[in-house]
């Protein structure tokens, strides 16, 4: 029983611990790259002419969803007293809107409030928070170059007023910011060239073939980027945090298995007098064997379905589960003033639950050899001597 209880508890643990890393895992690559396209076309020396003809020709691809010309670019944002570091990407809202969901993410304002012309910006809202901007307000921004004057070097500056915030709940809400197209044009003298191309494809984990497949139609010297390569670090850092967990929790079935080995052990010195009157009575070692491993594989095998069992629907249940907790204890295990989250996410995987059984079965498997050997090698005549 003791065994059993532990072979149960490890499988629980690693079902619901992986359903909610892989819960994590889903609602990064959900926030992310539904703002962030799944892939980049950037032309010659970062130059792109007949931009709308060659997205008329990208968009002819069945595996292309739309495409959307931008510019993008490091910048300084400046308030008085403040000074904060971002990405800025010149887009069209008609296009982007295409290739993006930041429209469906604005909490102020509308990303078609970006006009030609205007100087109009919009902002993360954790951006916006720290630089102390709302809708309304003017921000500077300035950029990593300078322009040569009869005063000297001059840093590249113009001021846009914000005119929407945008909530993705990740990163990017302290990082990034959008303008207009032909504000960006100016803004980096690209007369009415762009940067490149931003694409989304109907299956994100094709970018990197489909991208290579629309390279011959573009000019000499194009280079292309997926999503594995602007954000592919982050889900590797979610990958191997979730595969090292699994590893630790992995430490509980081998201890329960562990256990098994003791248990049936013990079991051997307790029954050596019957395994000699088995052996008497003709049974072979190979025999004597087969009944521990028997035994310790029965254990482990129904300790792995009583763990898979209860790991299910507890998995599927983690998020409410936790949110009774909270209620009962009037706490927050994620304040939704302070995470991304305010409910744990979990995903439930038929491979990781196929995964774990194995693990848990070839534990138990490999934990009876000992026992097992131990009892195929008691000699009758030893065991039988003081009877």
């Amino acid at each position: 029983m003791i065994s059993l209880l532990g072979m149960v508890l490890g499988v629980v643990a690693l079902i619901v611990v992986l359903s909610v890393m892989n819960g994590f895992e889903e609602q990064l690559r959900d926030r992310i790259l539904s703002v962030v396209p799944h892939g980049y076309i950037d032309g010659p020396n970062k130059k792109l002419s007949s931009w709308s003809t060659l997205i008329d020709q990208t968009e002819h691809n069945d595996h292309v969803v739309a495409a959307a010309p931008y510019i993008d670019g490091n910048i300084m944002l400046s308030r008085p007293g403040l000074v904060r570091g971002a990405q800025l990407h010149a887009i069209d809202p008609r296009y982007e809107v295409n290739v993006s969901s930041i429209e469906d993410k604005m909490i102020s304002g509308n990303l078609s409030d970006l006009q030609p012309g205007q100087n109009n910006i919009v902002i993360g809202e954790i951006l916006s928070r720290f630089l102390g901007v709302y809708k309304g307000d003017h921000i500077t921004v300035i950029l990593p170059r300078v322009t040569v004057t009869l005063f000297g070097l001059v840093p590249r500056v113009k001021r846009f007023r914000v005119s929407g915030i945008f909530q993705v709940g990740a990163d990017l809400d302290s990082n990034t910011v959008f303008i207009h197209l032909s504000d960006g044009q100016k803004l980096f003298q690209m007369g009415t060239d762009v940067k490149g191309l931003r694409v989304q494809f109907d299956d994100l984990f094709f970018s990197q073939e489909y991208l290579q497949q629309l390279l011959p139609s573009f000019p000499p010297g194009t280079s292309t980027t997926d999503w594995t390569q602007t954000q592919g670090t982050l889900f590797q850092a979610v990958k191997m945090e979730k595969t090292m967990i699994s590893l630790l929790l992995l430490v509980i079935v081998a201890i329960a298995a562990f256990n098994i080995v003791s248990i049936l052990t013990m079991m051997v010195a307790d029954k050596r007098s019957d395994i000699a009157v088995l052996r008497t009575m003709g049974a072979s070692p190979k025999s004597i064997m087969s009944i521990f491993i028997i035994q310790g594989i029965s254990i482990g095998s129904a300790g792995i379905i009583l763990g898979i069992l209860i790991g299910i629907p507890l998995a599927l249940n983690v998020g409410d589960i936790v949110h009774w907790i909270e209620n009962q204890l009037g706490a927050h295990i994620f304040n939704p003033n302070v995470y991304f989250i305010s409910r744990i996410p979990s995903v439930l995987e038929w491979g990781d639950i196929i995964l774990i059984a194995f693990c848990g079965f070839f534990l138990s498997a490999l934990a009876t050899i000992y026992p097992s050997l131990r009892a195929a090698k008691v000699q009758p005549a030893d065991a039988l001597r003081y009877e």
